[in-house]
């Protein structure tokens, strides 16, 4: 029979005391994690080639790359901060940033007290102590034209057949420039992205004048924030620029389906940019598709069935951003303008939305929708997007809604000369929960 003291299964003291020592002299963070970090590389679609700030690593998509968790400061990117550019011919360059955040192990240190002066400068010297996102992922979008250096000019040709074929997006602005792009697209994320423009080419008794400006540039952009800020996968996204009464009702029905089809986990975000117009009777406030005369404001999108059609199936949450007005005014002339008539809708309780539905609305009451020329832009629209690009979506609905509304109500007296207040509508299932809300 073996001696008992063979199974005995404690470690040797020697090793004990080696791992103690080690930790002593060496750090946490150094130990279990290492100086470098293992990183997984994805696009759709696959086979873009991959840049880490500024350097070809010679690897394409999808690909697992181990890389330094200290990084230098240099003329891509700034101390411990990662440049990823994915590069696939036929597509636009993707680029996302990725700043270190601190490694939790390196707070083990405090276990040690007497050595953790030593230790804790040590794991940030050999950048143990910091880590980064762990996958890293990027829908690449196609290149729909020819592009330039100065505005990275870009044709859109729209299928709806409502839009001249020769509109294109300039990217004429700052909010339409280094678009902050998100690694994470989300299967069960929508958008229903209309703006109407060009309402002089589909009706004949109207001149150019009461065309809506920048509509289809509003549009155009925050089609390109869905995409690359709010992780909603180009495939989720119905796009219509000068749409009829046909189209959209076409693509408010395949919204009502889309939501039904996802019981209850759908996250959608809409936007219209382009006329509004109240009935002259009933001041029920109305979508304007581009085929509609001011004359028959009741042929349009009844502004509360729109709502209705979209809360009819439950969602996870609905967001509706309208950069029009529903008195008869608008960016240049309403549909009204010419009769002078200006009517104050029933847009908020008189509609009762329901469901998990927020609405932004550019404006309030009787007053218009305003431009702003020198950002080739709706005011509301333009700040709207400022806000997204300068937070990268990591912002609640709250402070949005403060920011938007404080901007524009200010901005739109110095360069419109006239009061543009926003408005948001919450529903009653919404009203306790809706502040803490984030777009991203």
């Amino acid at each position: 029979m073996l001696p008992q003291t063979q199974f005995n299964m404690k470690p040797p003291k020697n090793l004990l005391f080696s791992l103690l020592l080690l930790i002593l002299v060496t750090g946490c963070a150094t130990i279990f994690s290492g100086s470098k970090q293992t990183i997984r590389f994805n696009t759709n679609p696959p086979g873009s080639e991959i840049f880490v700030n500024g350097r070809n690593t010679y690897q394409k998509t999808p690909a697992e790359i181990s890389l330094p968790r200290r990084v230098p400061a240099s003329s891509e990117n700034t101390k411990n901060q990662y440049v990823y550019t994915f590069k696939q011919e036929g597509y636009e360059d993707g680029k996302t940033y990725d700043n270190a955040e601190t490694n939790n192990l390196v707070w083990l240190n405090f276990l040690f007290i007497y050595s953790a002066p030593l230790t804790i400068p040590l794991d940030f010297a050999t950048g143990a102590a910091r880590k980064y996102d762990s996958e890293v992922y990027i829908n690449m979008s196609k290149k729909a034209g020819k592009t330039d250096t100065v505005f990275q000019k870009q044709i859109v040709y729209v299928p709806t057949g409502g839009a001249k074929p020769e509109y294109v997006f300039e990217r004429k602005s700052d909010v339409d420039q280094n678009i902050p792009i998100t690694p994470n697209q989300f299967p069960n994320r929508f958008a229903l992205i209309i703006g109407n423009e060009d309402y002089s080419s589909h009706q004949v008794d109207i001149g150019g004048e009461i065309n809506v400006a920048y509509a289809r540039n509003d549009a155009s952009a925050v089609k390109e924030y869905c995409i690359k800020t709010m992780g909603v996968p180009e495939e989720n996204v119905i796009f219509l620029l000068d749409a009829t009464t046909g189209q959209m009702n076409q693509a408010i029905s395949k919204a009502n389906k889309l939501i039904k089809a996802t019981q209850g986990k759908a996250t959608f975000f809409v936007y219209y940019a382009g006329h509004g117009l109240p009935d002259e009777v009933t001041k029920e406030a109305y979508l304007m598709p581009v085929d509609v005369s001011g004359k028959n404001a009741n042929e349009g999108i009844l502004l509360k069935n729109f709502y209705e059609k979209l809360t009819e199936f439950p969602s996870e949450r609905l967001t509706v951003f309208i950069d029009a007005c529903f008195s008869g005014g608008a960016r240049n002339q309403g549909l009204l303008a010419a009769r002078g008539v200006k009517i104050n809708p029933k847009v908020d309780a008189d509609n009762a939305i329901k469901g998990n539905l927020v609405v932004f609305s550019a404006s309030s009451g009787e007053q218009s929708s305003l431009p702003y020329k020198a950002q080739h832009h709706g005011i509301f629209t333009y700040y709207l997007l400022k806000k997204l690009k300068e937070t990268g979506g990591n912002v609640t609905y709250a402070e949005l809604s403060e920011y938007v509304t404080d901007k524009v109500s200010l901005q739109s007296l110095l360069i419109n000369d006239k009061e543009q207040n926003p408005k948001i509508n919450v529903s009653t299932n919404s009203q306790e929960v809706w502040r803490t809300w984030t777009i991203k």
